[in-house]
C-alpha cells in the first residue's frame, strides 16, 4: 500500500513539509515528555493524511494539533499549548536567569528548558568569570581567579558576582538589542542586581535553584565528570551549602521563585510555568 504524501504546511507564502520534530518540540513545552510529544505528533500527521488535504496553513496545523491535545490530555493541556503560542508574539525578548550554588542542577535544567522553548541560546556565567580572568591578572582582580565557594565566604563571592555582573548586563543588553532569547545561568545570576531600564526592555525571569537535602546535594558531585573530581567539592561543601543559604536569602527579598530541586522533571515543569506566567503578563 502506497505511503500517503506529505502534507505542505504554508506560512506566509512558504511552504514546508509537515515536521513531527517541530510540533513535538511545540507539544513538549505544555509539560509533556519528548516520548509522549512525539506520539501526539505523529496523531497530528496520521489526521493531515485521513483529511488528504495536500496543503494546510499554520492556522490549520496548530487547530488540528489542539483537537489532538484536548481529546488526548485534556483542556488544561491545550491552554498550555497555547500560552506557549504567545512566544511568538513577544516584543520583548525573553531574558530567563537561573541562579543556584554549585551542583543543585542548573546546566541541566536550563539545557532542557532551552530545549522546551526553542532557545538556541545558554550561557553560564562561569563563561563569563573565564574571560575576566583571561583579561586580568590575579593581582589585578583576585576575585575571579576562584571558584565562587572559593571566594572567600560570602563577601568575596558577592565580590565576585559584582565583577561577572558587568558580563551578565551585557549578554542581556545584546538579547534586548537583537531581540534574541536567551537562557543565563550560574552561580553569580544575584537576584536583584538587573538594572531596571535594562529589565523595561525584555521578559525576564528569574529563579533559584536548591538542593534542600543536603545528602541529595553531596551525591550530585559523584556524577559528574572525570574533569571535575568530587573531592575538590565535597571538601568545601559546607561553604557551598552556605553560600546557597545565602542566595536562597536573596532570592526570598527579592521575591524569586526558589525551587528545591528534587525532581528535575517536576523543576521543569516549574520553570516552564514561570516562563509561560510571565509571558501572559505581557502578551
Amino acid at each position: 500500500m502506497a505511503e500517503a504524501s506529505e502534507t505542505i504546511v504554508v506560512h506566509k507564502g512558504h511552504g514546508l513539509p509537515y515536521s513531527k520534530g517541530l510540533t513535538a518540540q511545540a507539544l513538549s513545552a505544555t509539560g509533556l515528555s519528548p516520548e509522549r510529544s512525539f506520539e501526539l505528533a505523529r496523531k497530528v500527521e496520521l489526521r493531515l493524511a485521513q483529511l488528504g488535504a495536500q496543503e494546510v496553513d499554520i492556522a490549520g496545523l496548530r487547530a488540528l494539533t489542539e483537537e489532538v491535545l484536548l481529546a488526548e490530555e485534556g483542556a488544561a493541556a491545550v491552554r498550555r499549548y497555547r500560552d506557549w503560542r504567545r512566544l511568538d508574539r513577544l516584543e520583548r525578548p525573553l531574558v530567563v536567569m537561573i541562579g543556584g550554588t554549585t551542583g543543585v542542577g542548573k546546566s541541566t535544567l536550563a539545557t532542557m528548558l532551552a530545549a522546551r522553548l526553542g532557545v538556541t541560546r545558554v550561557i553560564a556565567t562561569d563563561v563569563v568569570r573565564q574571560v575576566l580572568r583571561a583579561f586580568f591578572t590575579q593581582e589585578a582582580m583576585p576575585s575571579v581567579h576562584h571558584s565562587a565557594f572559593e571566594a572567600g565566604g560570602v563577601e568575596g563571592y558577592r565580590q565576585q558576582a559584582e565583577r561577572v555582573a558587568t558580563g551578565i548586563a551585557a549578554i542581556v543588553e545584546r538579547a534586548a538589542g537583537e531581540g534574541k532569547p536567551v537562557i543565563v545561568e550560574g552561580v553569580h545570576v544575584l537576584p536583584g542586581t538587573l538594572d531596571s531600564a535594562l529589565r523595561e526592555r525584555c521578559v525576564p525571569v528569574e529563579a533559584m535553584l536548591v538542593v534542600g537535602d543536603a545528602e541529595l546535594h553531596r551525591g550530585h558531585f559523584t556524577h559528574r565528570r572525570a574533569t571535575r573530581p568530587p573531592d575538590r567539592y565535597l571538601g568545601r561543601f559546607e561553604e557551598i551549602r552556605s553560600l546557597q543559604d545565602h542566595l536562597a536569602a536573596c532570592a526570598g527579598e527579592e521575591g524569586v521563585a526558589v525551587i528545591d530541586n528534587v525532581n528535575v522533571d517536576d523543576t521543569l515543569a516549574y520553570l516552564m510555568d514561570l516562563v509561560l506566567d510571565a509571558v501572559m503578563e505581557v502578551t
